[in-house]
């Protein structure tokens, strides 16, 4: 009988696409024929074909052929590792540690692998890892011990070693005193998003360098309390996995609703391919929290980007003036092609004539984490705010929509169900229980984040800093080259070092003391009426907000309209605010912020009150002082706020080692800084420093020497 016959070509190892559909071209030819034949006949044709046959219309080959195919195949084409990359770093951390452990203890490494025993496991495991803190860990260590043994000696550890080695752990976690609960974890509800997400705009204890940074954080949120993905797929994300459709309104409504369409690519596939879901964003109405609104965010950004492929869509008023045509029940909105692989969250870049938004360049989710923690902490959250709270807060509002127990069984840490209520069939207090097991119920603001002058400097005076200090004073004279030269360069490392790990020693113990005692001065305060019930959010509110970040908050926040006018409106208003705020540049993130005490109302500065005055006072310094105090860089930056593009610096030997480190240094090859007051387009380091200085009197003449 003829072997069925490839019509298709071979798909390349690169293909990621299910086979579903290669299988089913193989029959192409007889699902599509559509003749009727006698079954008899074909029997009989069959059955009249010999072995000679076999090869119809098929190429022969000598034996050869097949054995150099088979010599001749690219391995490096074929996968060469077994995991994913971040399961591989992992391995390869524990593989260093044995290799370093081996050093340590000054054995041949070539023998690391042959001789391996419950001694030399609680040896190995006493010794590494330092800084684990809970016996989960360790374990998770140890497992990945036994694989990293697998893949270097190609055998498995001996089953008896391998029991006695979870023994061993359980010993070194007792003897290291480890914990053995789990890291404490929490929830982010919606609720506690639209929190974090107004604290996050509002506030200037950390600043970004250009507003879009600050705008796709909260829409990272809003997208992983969406989707429940990865923050590793999340960031990801590229303009060709977003589809904005305008859908007509089944409910009879004159107005189309907008969709956005999202479809996360990135997600586990290190093993084989897995259908893609697509997450459908229907806009919602009369929306009574546009913080937590991922349309008004990712328009606002979307139009900063002049992202729409029509390019009459260029602001919010024209697409919502768009509608579904008659007979048609949708209406794309497709973007530009050529932003297909660009990336949604993406890095800025600091150029000479200011920061520059690099789409090309992806956000990493180390970025994104620090972020968090670092907002969660100015929120005032008690727990540690992390991506993951998201996805479990998305994991459960999804098993509580649709009464399905994988999330339950999967995701969740904890049960925020009445069970009393269950029990004793009673109404279930769901608001009530929601709220108990939320992020949001442990806000505080007053909480220690950062320790205080006085308190950075105590740590100074501690023994063993004292007593490095000297040692770094006695090798202070070693000259370059010498040998107590390295022992003063690890000398001061060390100092360094262990001053950070005084500190954050130190802080984890006000911490501490700050949660154990202060609820109960709190109560004694209460009782004995010495306080007023203040609310403590107030000291959020902060007096050095730029107009641009004031007029973001108050369109944000504003209540939904009465109307559906009012409403599309307020979305309009909303959008323009958060594409002005993703030009605007914020400076380098300020490390020494403190706050004010609660209820301190915001006050426009001077600068935001007459910004044209002001302005207009920075070109007259510019053009008439000999030597000003006012960059005529930043002047001409229109993506700067104004306190910053007018700002005046203490003499002009500050102006000039601002201009040198902001503007000089960062001026590369095809880019230009542009002098407004001259009408000039400066494109080499040379050209910005002889101009500096004979136009606007911005003198740096030992940098000059450099370039001519």
């Amino acid at each position: 009988m003829p072997r069925a016959r490839y019509t298709a070509d071979v798909p390349t190892l690169d293909d990621e696409s299910t086979s579903n559909s290669d299988t089913d071209s193989l029959f192409d030819d007889e699902a599509d024929s559509g003749t009727d034949t006698d079954l008899d006949s074909l029997l009989a044709e069959e059955d009249s074909n010999d072995d000679d046959d076999l090869f119809d219309d098929e190429v022969r080959h000598p034996p050869e052929h097949y054995r150099a195919n088979a010599a001749n195949l690219d391995v490096q084409r074929l996968r060469q590792k077994r995991y994913s990359p971040k399961t591989q770093a992992q391995l390869d951390r524990v593989k260093e540690h044995h290799e370093q452990y081996y050093t340590f203890q000054t054995w041949d490494p070539a023998k690391c692998y042959d001789e391996i025993s419950p001694q030399f496991i609680h040896g190995f495991l006493s010794w590494a890892r330092p800084g684990i803190k809970y016996a989960s860990s360790l374990e998770t260590f140890w497992k990945c011990y036994l694989i990293v043994y697998k893949l270097e000696t190609g055998r498995k550890i001996d089953p008896m070693i391998q029991v006695n080695g979870q023994d061993v752990v359980k010993i070194v976690a007792v003897e290291k005193d480890l914990d053995f609960g789990k890291r404490p974890s929490a929830t982010m509800y919606a609720e506690d998003l639209a929190e974090f997400a107004r604290v996050l705009l509002a506030t200037t204890e950390m600043t970004f360098d250009i507003g879009w940074l600050r705008v796709q954080i909260v829409l990272f949120c809003q997208l992983a309390g969406i989707t429940g993905n990865r923050p590793e797929a999340l960031v990801e994300l590229r303009y060709r996995h977003l589809q904005l459709t305008l859908i007509r309104d089944r409910d009879g409504g004159n107005r189309p609703r907008l969709f956005v369409g999202l479809t996360p690519e990135f997600t586990k596939r290190y093993l084989g391919s897995k259908d893609m879901n697509v997450f459908m964003i229907p806009e919602i109405i009369y929306d009574p929290a546009l913080v937590l609104s991922t349309h008004v965010f990712l328009l606002g950004m979307l139009f900063k980007a002049r992202a729409f492929k029509s390019p009459s869509i260029d602001c919010p008023q024209r697409l919502y003036s768009l509608n579904v045509l008659k007979g048609l029940n949708e209406q794309p909105l497709p973007l530009r092609d050529e932003m297909d692989n660009e990336f949604i969250f993406c890095e800025a870049v600091r150029e000479a004539q200011g920061v520059r938004i690099a789409r090309e360049l992806q956000l990493s989710s180390n970025s994104v984490r620090y972020r968090l923690k670092v907002g969660g902490e100015i929120t005032g959250f008690g727990q540690v705010l992390r991506p993951y709270n998201l996805r479990d807060g998305s994991a459960k509002a999804l098993n509580e929509s649709r009464n399905i127990g994988t999330s339950l069984k999967h995701y969740l840490n904890d049960i925020n169900v009445d069970l009393q209520g269950v029990y004793r069939r009673l109404d279930t207090q769901k608001d009530l229980m929601r709220f108990a097991c939320s992020m949001s119920r442990s806000i505080d603001p007053r909480r220690p984040r950062k320790l205080t002058p006085e308190q950075t400097a105590s740590v100074n005076d501690l023994p063993y800093i004292l007593k490095l200090r000297e040692r770094v004073n006695n090798l202070s004279k070693a000259h370059i080259e010498s040998r107590d030269y390295d022992k003063l360069q690890q000398a001061i490392k060390r100092l360094f070092n262990e001053k950070q790990r005084k500190r954050r020693e130190l802080l984890k113990d006000i911490k501490e003391r700050y949660k154990s005692e202060q609820p109960v001065k709190d109560s004694e305060r209460q009782l004995s009426g010495r306080v007023v019930d203040e609310d403590t959010r107030d000291a959020l509110v902060r007096a050095d907000m730029s107009p641009e970040q004031l007029g973001l908050v108050d369109a944000i926040l504003t209540l939904p309209g009465k109307s559906l006018e009012e409403e599309v409106q307020r979305r309009i208003t909303a959008i323009n605010a958060v594409t002005l705020y993703c030009g605007v540049e914020e400076g380098a993130p300020s490390r020494h912020v403190r706050r004010g005490p609660p209820g301190t109302v915001a006050r426009p500065s001077l600068q935001a009150a007459e910004p044209d005055a002001a302005f207009r006072q920075a070109i007259s310094c510019i053009k008439n002082n000999r030597r000003p105090t006012i960059c005529f860089c930043c002047i001409g930056n229109p993506h700067l706020a104004m306190s910053e593009r007018v700002k005046p610096y203490a003499n002009p030997g500050s102006l000039s080692r601002h201009f040198l480190r902001k503007h000089v240094s960062k001026l590369q090859d095809g880019q230009f800084v542009d002098c407004i007051d001259c009408k000039v387009r400066l494109k080499t380091r040379r050209e910005l420093l002889v101009h500096a200085e004979r136009c606007h009197g911005t003198v740096s003449r030992g940098y000059r020497s450099a370039y001519r």
